[in-house]
């Protein structure tokens, strides 16, 4: 008989734990303050799929901003149906607008057709699901007036990500992994689970006795992370090394100090090396540019690119290398890059604009 995908451990109390026995809820609290996530008086979005890592993320924001001495603001669920499931990802909508009743929070819910933008942009089913899901998220927080979206993603979720982004080539950017916290398109996406593995969250979960979803595409290994969570890492766990997540996230830690340093360094030269600046438009010293090691160029790109659109995370190695590629080339060549930004190789600079680009095919949140 198949399980339900609902599933609330049995024999279990919903009782407050032992302040001993609180690890997820010292992991959490601990990153929350070391990176200052959730300032005082902040309102923040909960991203609430309804699977354990969300619910359990949304039960402790709950207690954690009624504990003494914790100022913050309002806090508001918010789900996005990405419609991909049928009957269940409704009934994901409905299990998800229940918790936050239970709780006495307000829930936003917004549904995508991420099928389309896969069409469109020749995307994974995946990657198209998750820009969706980010623009919605944000769209729900820009209505409440939060600042800030608070996502569930965990040291296993990391790990994961890190692994993906090695096969894949990455470099020392991707390499890093999932921050923190970083700003996107105006609004901060916080992970306070992001050191808490998944093992802790399951564990707390079940000391509290909570139900949770069980999304059934996450069993199917023909996704690429599916893959790697179901077959790879189980293997590598066996044969090679029992705490391979752990080295993961560690090299991650790694791989962001240098990030930061290369960055730092960009943006330390990057003032010399622009020629104007308007609304919109960038002029680089192209024989300038050429002075500095073809790394730190690409990292000069990408602090004009984070100046031009307010983030980089939609911007692959591809589109940097495409805009190197100008340095070198015949004036009149020009590259078009995502989100309407188009270089140009003009005498002696080049020139990065940024035009108007329609918005995202979201519907508008709805109050629930």
């Amino acid at each position: 008989m198949t399980p339900s995908p609902t599933r609330r451990p049995r024999g279990l109390k919903a009782t407050r734990p032992n302040p001993r026995d609180e690890r997820l809820e010292r992991t959490a609290e601990r990153l929350i303050i070391d990176h200052g996530l959730i300032p005082p008086e902040s309102v923040v979005v909960v991203g609430v799929s309804g699977g354990p890592d969300s619910i359990a993320l949304l039960e402790f924001l709950a207690e954690y901003r009624e504990r003494p001495g914790i100022r913050t603001g309002e806090l508001v669920v918010g789900h996005v149906n990405h419609g991909l499931r049928g009957a269940e990802s409704e009934e994901d909508a409905a299990f998800v607008e229940r918790a936050a009743e239970r709780l006495g929070l307000r829930c936003l819910t917004a549904r995508v057709e991420p099928r389309l933008r896969q069409r469109e942009r020749r995307e994974s089913k995946e990657a198209a699901a998750r820009a969706l899901r980010y623009e919605a998220l944000r769209k729900m927080a820009t209505e409440v007036g939060a600042d800030r979206v608070a996502v569930a993603h965990t040291a296993d979720d990391q790990a994961e990500t890190v692994l993906l982004r090695l096969i894949r080539g990455a470099g020392l950017a991707g390499l890093s992994g999932m921050l923190p916290v970083r700003k996107l398109h105006g609004i901060y996406l916080v992970r306070p689970l992001l050191t808490t593995t998944r093992g802790l969250v399951l564990e707390y979960v079940n000391r509290r006795a909570l139900a949770y979803r069980l999304d059934s595409s996450n069993l199917q290994p023909d996704a690429r992370r599916n893959f790697l969570r179901l077959e790879i890492l189980p293997r590598i766990r066996e044969a090679m090394n029992p705490s391979i997540s752990q080295s993961l996230v560690r090299g991650a830690a790694i791989f962001r100090e240098a990030d930061a340093y290369v960055a730092g360094e960009a943006r330390r030269i990057l003032p010399a090396l622009i020629r104007a600046r308007d609304p919109g438009k960038i002029e680089l010293d192209a024989a300038g540019m050429l002075h500095y090691p073809e790394f730190l160029r690409k990292y000069l790109f990408r602090c004009v690119l984070q100046e031009l659109n307010g983030d980089t995370l939609d911007f692959s190695t591809a589109h940097i290398d495409a805009l190197h590629s100008l340095l070198t080339s015949h004036t009149g060549r020009s590259a078009d890059i995502p989100l309407g930004i188009r270089a140009r190789r003009e005498r002696g600079t080049l020139v990065l604009r940024k035009r108007e680009t329609e918005p995202e095919r979201v519907e508008t949140p709805s109050n629930t």
